[in-house]
């Protein structure tokens, strides 16, 4: 009876406990919370503006949506990395002055991919003095791409003289044209997302990177190359601003010189509405920042179609922004007095429970024997020299 009454409950708990991961797993798939704002969002705009969901609404809002998303992962993996980039503006500025103001008058298709091609290493180049800067040099990341961010602002008015050049025709019409009924741009956001998941789920870099994340110094013992990650986190970041500075000069056709100013609080806001932290260190899903972009996108049209002012568009990001980074400060602080008030309480129980503890026969014969045991991550040993004992009717906890 004792045997029943003890494995029951836990058969019963089986199953919750199945459904709740699987329900986890299911909405981390999907971006979870993003997910679940942007529909809310959505049927409160059906509700307000119904003209936001029609069809030729999304259609029209869908390639904004694909530049922020390609932006936003640039700044998602920076954020995870525990950093901030500000130079997002500058570098989408700077190659969409690349893209508009060099090309020649009826410029071929391939002197149009090579001035591309220019833009997107200017990215990488700009990505890589952050990164070194930054972790080389050890100046913080935000005083770093506010420089780089002025620098390349700089440029930008230096080459177009300060007057917006129209993009080429061939890059405008690839831009605003359609493929199977969805626009190009959404397309490109979609390949640089699969492949920006599955660098980061499922590759040795991509789990490096997270280790790096999540606790550089125990990185670092397990001899990966830190300084290497983060450089080249914020190379992949500048490559793919660079991207979205092309998609952006593409689809305006004539953009602004600062048109790249409104995506550095856009791309963070994008990350808060995600559910990533914004504090970094824990492995963020980059398909709900995708899905933030959505929602913010969403929230900018419907914004309009309420008739309220532009800058109200701000005004909402900079409050997500804040909410983002206080409320889980806000939330953490009891929590935190809680776990103090709780430790001297655990403390005298696991005291008090010490002499019921079972332990072994005095005379008895090891039941298990480790000696000089070694183990080794290349040059780092995790063992040395270590020996083992366990009796019989002892209690071994393993942690790791």
């Amino acid at each position: 009876m004792q045997h029943e009454m003890t494995e029951t409950p836990g058969k019963q708990a089986k199953a919750p406990a199945s459904g709740l991961r699987l329900l986890g797993a299911f909405g981390k798939s999907l971006g979870g919370r993003a997910t679940i704002s942007s529909i809310v969002l959505v049927a409160l705009g059906a509700l307000i503006a119904p003209s936001t969901v029609s069809a030729s609404a999304f259609l029209s809002l869908l390639p904004f949506v694909a530049i922020l998303a390609v932006v936003s992962i640039g700044q998602h993996l920076v954020i995870q990395q525990r950093g901030l980039d500000i130079s997002v503006a500058g570098i989408m500025s700077f190659a969409a002055v690349i893209v508009t103001k060099l090309p020649s008058a009826g410029a071929s298709n391939n002197e149009i991919l090579g001035w591309i091609a220019l833009a997107l290493v200017s990215g990488l180049v700009a990505g890589a003095v952050n990164g070194v800067v930054i972790t080389l040099l050890r100046v913080p990341a935000l005083v770093t791409t506010i420089g780089v961010n002025a620098v390349l602002f700089g440029v930008a008015l230096l080459v177009s003289g300060g007057v917006p050049s129209g993009a080429p025709p061939q890059l405008a019409s690839f831009a605003i044209n359609l493929t199977l009924g969805v626009p190009n741009t959404i397309w490109i956001a979609l390949a640089a997302g699969a492949v920006a998941i599955f660098i980061t789920e499922r590759t040795t870099i991509g789990r490096r990177f997270v280790a790096v994340s999540v606790s550089a110094p125990a990185a670092h013992a397990v001899a990966i190359p830190v300084e290497r990650y983060r450089i080249g986190t914020y190379m992949a970041a500048g490559l793919l601003y660079a991207v979205g500075g092309v998609m952006l000069a593409g689809y305006l056709s004539v953009p602004n010189i600062f048109a790249g100013n409104f995506y550095i609080l856009a791309t963070v806001a994008a990350v808060v509405v995600g559910g990533n932290s914004v504090a970094g260190g824990a492995r963020g899903s980059i398909l709900a920042t995708m899905i933030g972009a959505f929602f913010l996108t969403f929230l900018s049209q419907l914004v309009l179609s309420a008739g309220l002012d532009r800058s109200m568009q701000n005004v909402v990001q900079a409050l997500i922004v804040i909410g983002g980074v206080g409320l889980p400060m806000l939330f953490a602080r009891p929590r935190a007095r809680a776990a103090a008030a709780a430790a001297p309480r655990a403390a005298a129980s696991a005291t008090d429970a010490v002499p019921i503890m079972l332990g072994a026969k005095p005379g008895a014969v090891p039941v298990l024997e480790l000696k000089g045991i070694r183990k080794s991550f290349g040059p780092v040993d995790a063992l040395k020299n270590v020996s083992f004992t366990a009796l019989p009717g002892e209690i071994h906890a393993v942690l790791g």
